[in-house]
């Protein structure tokens, strides 16, 4: 694909985008006109996101249950012979815009549902929080995270429904603490630790003492600091030595990548910010990324990313950003 034609699909994202962004002002409808008026190509563009989307319609937007995993939301998909078709590029990439724009727009059952709305504590986007739990242990909230608390003489029990979570737990011998994430239940007396709880995964972490993880096979492990270990519902992976420290480092601020591929990186910049992130080429989701970035600085990562790598990031709203390989 060449640059005229990235500019055309650029430039009819962002319209797309405006054309649905109610009030319209006339100034935009006549400037839009002009667009379309100037060149075939940019019809047939628009129209092209046009029929995507009115596909994405077709999903059934009534309130369902949210399970643990929350299943990929499904857009049209073109025939083997489109796939292998010298359009191919262009298909996917205007199917990944249309599937993007409704993520940002959200559909009413992932709203209606949110764990966040249910749960005793909470974080938006970008968001991060200490919360102090009755028997003083310490828990902090990273980004878009929720969590709910039972304590009672007997008990001492954190359900983490979503998100990332640091644990300095107080001891006390007569209630060991459990954490409840999705496949995964740890067991505790007094130590700290973080679990992040991913739709497909939860990774726990250990920073101090030893934590027992349980999987949903019955298999257990006893970590002991510097390590870490992932449980899906299969039950529980490897036992792994960790770099705490970078792992950690979004309780100082920040984000810490090592030979991580793009797409990881954009994935994990995502949960910090509101909209969507989309890597538009496959050719360049693998790319490896390394350095230390402040995560409030979200749009110097973005640059620093263009800069350093063969990519072009287009910031077609607030709320999306597409990341496409760069033309030689």
């Amino acid at each position: 694909m060449n640059g005229k034609e990235d500019s055309v699909e650029d430039a009819a994202v962002g319209w797309f985008v405006r054309m649905r962004d109610e009030p319209v002002s006339e100034s935009d409808r006549a400037a839009f006109a002009t667009w379309l008026a100037a060149d075939p190509a940019h019809a047939a563009a628009f129209h092209d996101l046009e029929r995507l989307w009115s596909g994405l319609d077709q999903v059934d937007r009534r309130p369902q249950p949210v399970p643990e995993a929350s299943a990929p939301i499904p857009f049209p998909r073109p025939d083997a012979d489109a796939l292998h078709s010298p359009a191919r590029r262009v298909v996917l990439r205007r199917m990944a815009v249309a599937a993007s724009i409704a993520a940002v727009g959200g559909l009413g059952a992932y709203v209606a549902t949110s764990p966040g709305l249910l749960a005793d504590y909470a974080t938006a986007a970008g968001e991060q929080r200490a919360v102090t739990l009755p028997d003083g242990s310490r828990l902090f909230l990273n980004t878009a995270s929720a969590a709910s608390a039972m304590f009672d003489p007997v008990r001492r029990h954190v359900v983490l429904h979503a998100g990332e979570a640091y644990f300095e737990v107080a001891k006390d011998a007569a209630r060991p603490f459990t954490v409840v994430a999705g496949p995964g239940r740890l067991t505790v007396l007094g130590t700290a630790f973080s679990v992040r709880h991913e739709p497909d995964e939860v990774e726990v972490l250990v920073a101090e003492s030893r934590v027992r993880v349980a999987g949903p096979d019955g298999g257990s492990a006893e970590l002991g600091p510097g390590f870490g270990v992932r449980v899906t519902t299969s039950g529980l992976g490897p036992v792994e030595s960790r770099d705490i420290q970078n792992a950690l480092a979004w309780r100082r601020g920040r984000l810490v990548f090592d030979d991580v591929p793009l797409a990881e990186v954009l994935a994990d910049l995502e949960r910090y910010r509101r909209g969507r992130i989309v890597v538009m080429d496959e050719a360049v989701r693998h790319l490896p990324v390394t350095g230390a970035f402040t995560i409030a600085n979200q749009d110097g990562v973005l640059d620093s990313i263009e800069q350093t790598l063969p990519v072009r990031v287009v910031r077609v709203t607030d709320l999306l950003v597409l990341v496409f390989a760069r033309d030689a």
